[in-house]
């Protein structure tokens, strides 16, 4: 019988996730499996060709202890990471012994499947975002064995209160938040910081009310910018020192009938001037990842327009991702490595390694990330005429 266990990390990196890499090789081989590293998530199935034994080595690594023990010190994914979706390839990504007649995207599950079953995995353990986990259970109804590990900043995946990465990205933006403070008061200016692009507020909202931001927007509630930008001039007058603070989710979007208005208001601005109308529509109304044009950018633009005066952007991003994990993040690597161990030398595949109410470090039923999003309770949470966060001590701990 294998003893070869596949290991794959997808997504975006978060602090924790090499600590959750060692400690899960480490206990692999206590239990006598051999960890197989699969390189920058599903690409690295993909890219292996069964009929070019080069491309083994390029794709895989067989994993030690020695190779892991210092990896923990470091950001960032030992494996790489990547955010392919196997069921929807762009063509230009498809290596060349793969591809078919030319289709927009190709779906190449078949091939993962089969680069599986040639390689004699036993499972697969895979650390992943919303994304990723999808597709792992997607796998796992091939009749994959899939042991997935839910890993992202988000903290929005279905099935677990806590996701690794979450709290260190957490405490993280709050200390920017607290030093950016000191200089938008230097500059006696409105600042507005920009954290990840997500489809769910939920980190950025406890963020921001833990970083005592004026206002927050999250991508659930479009905003009004004028109405937006009279509340953040009247947090700056109403501040000593004569500065606000705004945070936004990247993924915010201005209210649809507002687009329009707004659109002219862009348009007789410097460096929109020698754009069309339909440009500077697509461009405020289509802020993602895809054109470049975060939410941040767009909503700096629109404050600065209606105020006439100059607004501060400072993006996140990438910041919130680095840096050495925090007790709370060291304690979820390491707890969900042992349990998603345990559940590899049990053959319980299907499952996802989870922190619950209740029940601690436990594991659920993977199909579980099928219900959707995690996203913020608006009703609860929220208060939507003020962009506001609403106050709760027990909010953040809720489904």
């Amino acid at each position: 019988m294998s003893k070869r266990v596949a290991i794959l990390t997808g997504g975006g990196d978060v602090p924790g996730l090499n600590m959750c890499l060692k400690s899960l090789v480490y206990s692999v081989i206590d239990m006598g499996f051999e960890p197989i590293g699969v390189r920058k998530g599903w690409e690295g199935l993909m890219n292996y060709n069964p009929h070019d034994p080069t491309t083994y080595s390029e794709n895989f690594i067989e994993l030690t202890k020695n190779m892991v023990r210092p990896i923990d010190r470091t950001p960032g994914s030992f494996l790489h990471s990547s955010r392919l979706e196997p069921r929807q390839v762009p063509q230009m990504r498809i290596p060349e012994f793969l591809h078919r007649p030319k289709t927009e995207t190709q779906d190449l599950t078949e091939h993962i499947v089969d680069v599986f079953r040639r390689l004699d995995f036993k499972a697969m353990i895979v650390i992943g975002d919303d994304d990723t986990l999808h597709y792992s259970m997607h796998l796992s109804q091939q009749g994959l064995p899939m042991i997935a590990i839910p890993k992202t900043i988000h903290n929005n995946i279905y099935g677990t209160d806590y996701s690794l990465g979450f709290s260190t990205g957490l405490a993280r933006g709050v200390a920017f938040i607290h030093e950016l403070r000191a200089l938008a008061g230097s500059r006696e200016q409105i600042i507005v910081i920009e954290t990840f692009a997500a489809k769910s507020g939920y980190s950025t909202l406890i963020m921001g009310f833990l970083g005592g931001c004026d206002r927050v927007l999250i991508p659930e509630i479009p905003y009004d910018p004028e109405r937006l930008a009279k509340l953040i001039v009247q947090d700056r007058r109403q501040t000593p020192a004569n500065y606000a603070v705004l945070l936004v989710c990247d993924g915010t979007q201005p209210q649809e009938d507002k687009i329009e208005e707004y659109t002219k208001i862009l348009s007789q601005a410097p460096g929109f001037m020698d754009k069309s109308t339909d440009f500077i529509k697509e461009w405020v109304s289509s802020s993602s990842q895809e054109t470049n044009v975060s939410s941040g950018m767009v909503l700096t633009e629109l404050l600065s327009n209606i105020t006439q005066e100059a607004v501060f952007l400072q993006q996140l991003t990438y910041l919130l991702r680095t840096g050495s994990p925090d007790g709370q993040d060291l304690l979820g690597a390491a707890n969900f490595a042992l349990t998603a161990a345990r559940l590899l030398r049990d053959e319980s595949y299907g499952r996802m390694t989870a922190f619950v109410k209740d029940q601690m470090w436990t594991d659920v039923d993977l199909s579980v990330v099928s219900q959707g999003v995690k996203t913020v309770d608006v009703d609860s949470w929220y208060d939507q005429e003020n962009y506001k966060p609403k106050l709760s001590v027990i909010w953040s701990l809720e489904k």
